[in-house]
């Protein structure tokens, strides 16, 4: 922002320059979702345990955030693969929450937790994706 100092009575003003109201007069807020192109972002809660995965087992296709929390007392993380995706959002101490985005395809995909021995505790589910 340009500040242009101007001295009236032997006192200091700050003034802003025409050029930053002529800008703030021309702009407006946009709100972020009609900024986008249409598409919507489905969020799904992810809630990692001792030895289980809670959440949807049939989701959307598109842009999806998995919210994903460790409600338990062990390190967990998350990975989902399928249909030339594989992502994981990263270990996940206990109490921790990460978010992971990705674009879904239709199809089945697999979701588990990738510390060694969890995903054979049973810490894994297919996906469907509609």
């Amino acid at each position: 922002m340009q500040v242009a100092s101007v001295y009236e009575n032997g006192k200091l003003f700050g003034a802003l320059s025409i050029g930053m109201l002529v800008c703030a007069a021309n702009s407006s807020l946009t709100p972020v979702a009609n900024a986008q192109t249409g598409s919507t972002t489905a969020t799904i809660e992810v809630k990692l345990s001792e030895y289980e995965i809670e959440m949807p087992k049939t989701v959307p296709a598109g842009s999806t955030t998995f919210k994903v929390t460790n409600a338990g007392k062990e390190l967990h993380n998350f990975e989902i693969e399928g249909n030339g995706i594989e992502k994981r959002v990263g270990n996940l101490n206990p109490g921790e929450t990460k978010t992971l985005l990705v674009a879904l395809k239709p199809g089945t995909y697999e979701v588990y937790c990738p510390v060694p021995g969890h995903k054979s505790h049973g810490m894994s589910l297919d996906l469907t994706v509609r």
